[in-house]
């Protein structure tokens, strides 16, 4: 009996030491995870600042290819160079709408990534609270077992004593009652 609560007691043990190891790790991976939730909001972040700020020149463009269109009905003189420019400006928006559609793409990409990294975030730590709680009633049963192995100790050692103050009784019996211990007080 007392064999089989040690083991038990020692699987209890080291079942709890497991689950510490596995909260450990999964911590660990919570750490990680959250690290790259963070960069993937600094991306984000940077990318929405660069795509305000292409939209501004994008709209600056725009004013520009206005104002060489209206040079050029004002000025015979200029109108190749302006029919030029126009179009090299033509050119430089369509570059920019697409550097501004890619960088919106991309954009979208790293919210969606940074999101998918906080829902597993999230998971991560509702399998940690899982864990814990799990740790919880390992340490709380390995706790219960331990109590248990020291009260049969406890009543394995009274009754070793038991045992003995009646052998020892038995030897001294001379027929009376004088040098008994009594029994009865337990």
């Amino acid at each position: 009996m007392y064999l089989a609560i040690s083991a038990v007691a020692a699987m209890c043990a080291f079942l709890a030491a497991v689950q510490t190891r596995n909260a450990k790790r999964l911590g660990e991976d919570l750490r990680q995870k959250t690290v790259e939730a963070e960069s993937f909001q600094l991306t984000a972040r940077t990318m929405e600042e660069r795509l305000h700020t292409e939209e501004a020149a994008r709209t600056q463009l725009a004013d520009r290819i206005t104002k060489v269109e209206t040079a050029l009905r004002e000025s015979e003189d200029t109108a190749c160079r302006l029919r030029q420019e126009l179009q090299t400006g033509r050119k430089a928006a369509k570059e920019l709408q697409e550097e501004l559609d890619s960088t919106k793409d991309a954009h979208d990409a790293a919210i969606s990534a940074m999101w998918s990294a906080r829902n597993e975030v999230d998971g991560l730590k509702q399998e940690r609270r899982k864990l814990n709680e799990a740790l919880i009633t390992e340490r709380e049963t390995a706790e219960h077992w331990k109590e248990e192995f020291l009260k049969e100790q406890a009543y394995r050692l009274s009754a070793e004593g038991r045992i003995m103050r009646e052998f020892n009784n038995l030897l001294r019996y001379d027929g009376t009652a004088h040098g008994q211990e009594d029994l009865s007080d337990e």
